[in-house]
């Protein structure tokens, strides 16, 4: 009898902290060209032996100007502004997710003809019952461009960081430059995460005047794999300095 108890108690936590749903996608990340009507789909779906309520966040929505994001279940999608939509949603019918049932959640990102760029959109599911059960996605639109030929681009003659390519990008991404001073100056190129801590020292040395391309492996300088997230990089030199924004997605 003791055995029985015993076994009941180390039994129940694991009952009480099972999971009622999952949140998955096939792919988080999209691609296409400027103007694309991005539809991006996830699947929640009811794994408990319940009626399931839920509630749906969009907690972070980056995007380029002009571009706009929706939240949709199946066919039916909520405007822009609308950051919390939840099943059921007795005003439109939608009643709640049955045992076993799988709610076509997905995301409309429309990009924007002859304006580029990324679309980072995150989406919280929380059991509204027990909000406490959660579980996470983060959506990539992008219309960056994946790559180039070495050597393609002519020297313009001016101090210039361009667009990482890969952007997205998992596991590395080359990071191209010019330096247009006639003699040789130090140089030093960084990389950045988003609180502004520095990640990562890509070149610091004396270079002159020229093309140059450097590949960021997504090490830190402590030789750890960074996380996933958007980072900034940095081109300085004497009295000079840009810097561009790139996404890590693993």
């Amino acid at each position: 009898m003791k055995r029985s108890l015993l076994l009941a108690c180390l039994l129940f936590p694991m009952l009480v902290q099972s999971q009622t749903f999952t949140f998955t996608a096939d792919s988080l990340m999209v691609t296409g060209m400027p103007g694309k009507f991005f539809d991006i789909y996830g699947d929640i779906v009811n794994v408990s032996s319940q009626d399931l309520s839920i509630r749906i966040i969009r907690t972070e929505n980056t995007l380029p100007a002009g571009w706009s994001s929706s939240m949709c279940n199946g066919v039916l999608c909520y405007p822009p502004f609308a950051d919390t939509i939840s099943v059921p949603d007795l005003s439109l019918g939608v009643p709640p997710l049955s045992p076993g049932d799988t709610s076509e959640f997905h995301l409309n990102i429309p990009s924007i003809p002859n304006i580029g760029g990324t679309a980072i959109v995150t989406i919280k599911v929380e059991n509204m019952n027990d909000p406490s059960e959660s579980s996470e996605l983060t959506f990539v639109a992008s219309t960056e461009p994946t790559g180039v030929e070495p050597g393609t681009a002519p020297i313009s003659g001016t101090f210039r960081l361009m667009d990482n390519y890969p952007n997205p990008f998992n596991p590395s991404t080359v990071i191209p430059f010019e330096i247009a001073s006639a003699q040789s100056e130090q140089v030093r190129l960084t990389v950045y995460n988003a609180v502004g801590a520095v990640v990562a020292t890509l070149v610091d040395e004396p270079l002159s005047a020229g093309s140059y391309e450097v590949t960021w492996d997504g090490m830190d300088n402590s030789g750890r794999i960074a996380p996933s997230g958007i980072y900034f990089y940095e081109l300085l030199t004497q009295g000079q300095r840009q810097s561009q924004k790139m996404l890590l997605v693993k």
